[in-house]
């Protein structure tokens, strides 16, 4: 079972090296990988940076398939480099993360039903709710009356392994401009849930630990002044409000 690797990065050096590094020991190697694709926007750093960052990742993958696109989107990024894959599994990852211990496909082949469209690696993050797969809380009202409150399968854009034929289609159906990973289950695209939803998303957890793997992009963000926020149907990076004077003397 062969698999293509998909990359999602910025202009962000430091932490795509930390990224492949950590990959490059622990999981790569341990996977039949066909292709890497990977997006760099022009997010965080300049050019010259992005530059950097082509260079990192051909380092790992000389024959790596890289789009640089002039305008940063998070939805388009994914879409471009999920519909340029062509194997039967792959493995999807962001430019802030770092594997926790050793995996491969032993571990997720046997996760793969017939009605499971990828494997997400579990995150200090994730909230399992007691379930083998991810689900999101969906609450309908009328106006102030509960009318459903029930969970949904949920999907995720962290790292993860995909069904191809499940994630290429999911990528012709994605809408750009709004959050990738919203769009499989929080009501802002139902053509994508229609195909997302009678399938569920398994989670992998470590050996050693809960955690299989480690989110070193929310740190990197604070020490610049970002937050991550949630606007109608987009993810969007905002600077941080400034800590309250709270009158203390200099």
């Amino acid at each position: 079972m062969d698999y293509d690797v998909t990359l999602i990065a910025g202009h962000r050096e430091a932490l795509l090296a930390r990224t492949l590094d950590s990959f490059a020991k622990d999981v790569f190697p341990n996977f039949p990988i066909r292709r890497l694709i990977a997006n760099i926007d022009p997010f965080m750093g300049d050019d010259p940076e992005g530059d950097r960052c082509e260079a990192l990742i051909r380092r790992h993958f000389p024959e790596a398939l890289i789009f640089r696109p002039e305008v940063p989107d998070f939805a388009s990024a994914v879409k471009r480099a999920w519909a340029a894959t062509t194997a039967p599994r792959v493995l999807h990852l962001e430019d802030d993360w770092v594997a926790l211990e050793p995996f491969g496909p032993d571990r997720i082949e046997p996760l793969f039903e017939p009605d499971v469209g990828a494997v997400t690696f579990m995150c200090i993050n994730k909230h399992t709710r007691g379930l083998n797969h991810q689900t999101s809380r969906r609450v309908v009202k009328k106006g102030r009356t509960i009318v459903e409150d029930k969970l949904v399968n949920a999907f995720s854009t962290s790292p993860g392994v995909f069904e191809g034929a499940f994630l290429r289609e999911a990528a012709l159906r994605m809408q750009p401009g709004l959050d990738p990973e919203k769009q499989f289950y929080r009501q802002i695209n139902p053509h994508l849930e229609e195909h997302a939803l009678p399938k569920r998303c398994m989670f992998l957890r470590g050996n050693t630990h809960r955690e299989l793997v480690a989110d070193i992009g929310r740190q990197a963000r604070a020490d610049v002044g970002l937050v991550k926020l949630y606007e109608n149907g987009a993810s969007v990076w905002r600077k941080s409000d400034p800590a309250p004077d709270d009158g203390a003397a200099c």
